[in-house]
């Protein structure tokens, strides 16, 4: 195949390869590999099951459409009703479309330096190791069937975690907060995605979440790091948070990661309670209100991972 061009977040939008349904496609669709938009379909294309498992078993979860065409692709999409399940052995499409979310959310922000090649890797790690352990490839397919935004929060919020830091467990990161919320298991939808104020006995079972998922987790085999993430994960710097109180003292720069990435993640998503706010707004919002709530040394991480920096150099010089 011949290389298009360097990946470009402002030409190319990302769409899950479990989002094409199992027919014509008009529109042309591209692969990334090392940086490089590789054309992978061109004008008529005919989907079919046995493609779409074949590219997701090749890690190849997202194909890449480009940006001009976002209004055709949009409506193909919306007019298709049809949605194939893809069963295959030991395969699972639920974990595939999560970790699909975790790429897309990523390449949502421009990747610098050599970054692409190892986010690929982190990617295609997960994925082998959830297909690889039933027991907690199967807790996350309930989290997906109980409440959609929680699985694909947790994929997103690792998306983001694994870029603040060079100083991390990477791959502790990556898995830890893929399972950070698991313990929402416990918690009815309609108090995690309520509009309204909670009720003092629905907010001790917000509470006990993390507590919660430590127990679902517990005999599988995970390391400390990541037990320790999903359980201080609402910790706070400034020791207001829950289940222990701890401060920033007492906190792992994982957890501290962890924490930061989720408000993003929460921040930059629509919920029903409230609306989506661009990347620069939320990141504005962390540095004012909410940042007691956070460890301030990310900021600049965060700033670097949206394409602030220059700007705010700018600012300073000036």
């Amino acid at each position: 195949m011949t290389k298009h061009s360097s990946y470009n977040p402002s030409k190319f939008k990302a769409l899950r390869v479990c989002e094409l349904p199992n027919e014509i496609t008009y529109f042309d669709l591209f692969l990334e590999y090392d940086g490089e938009m590789v054309p992978y379909t061109k004008g008529r294309h005919q989907w079919s099951t046995a493609e779409k498992v074949d590219l997701l078993q090749s890690s190849q979860f997202v194909v890449f459409f480009e940006s001009s065409k976002l209004g055709e692709v949009q409506d193909h999409l919306e007019a298709t009703t049809e949605r194939p399940v893809m069963n295959t052995e030991g395969f699972s499409l639920v974990i595939a479309d999560g970790i699909s979310e975790f790429i897309k959310a990523r390449y949502a922000f421009p990747l610098i330096e050599n970054q692409a090649p190892v986010f690929k890797a982190m990617a295609t790690a997960l994925s082998r190791f959830l297909y690889q352990q039933p027991r907690i490839r199967s807790l996350l397919e309930q989290m997906a069937e109980h409440d959609p935004y929680t699985f694909y929060h947790c994929m997103r919020t690792a998306a983001y975690a694994v870029t603040l830091s060079d100083d991390v467990k990477l791959w502790d990161v990556a898995l830890g907060a893929v399972l950070h919320d698991i313990g929402n298991l416990y918690m009815s939808p309609s108090v995690l995605n309520r509009r309204g104020p909670l009720k003092p006995e629905e907010w001790k079972q917000v509470r006990k979440h993390p507590e919660d998922g430590v127990e679902l987790l517990k005999n599988l085999g995970l390391s400390p790091t990541v037990i320790d993430m999903v359980l201080h994960h609402h910790e706070r710097p400034d020791g207001e948070g829950y289940p222990h109180r701890f401060k920033k003292k007492d906190l792992t720069l994982e957890v501290r990661v962890l924490s930061f990435a989720e408000v993003f993640a929460a921040l930059v998503t629509p919920r029903p309670y409230q609306a989506a706010h661009s990347a620069k707004d939320a990141y504005e919002l962390m540095t004012t209100t909410l940042a007691p709530f956070l460890d301030s040394s990310l900021f600049a991480s965060l700033a670097r991972l949206i394409g602030l920096e220059t700007t705010q150099q700018d600012q300073k010089a000036s």
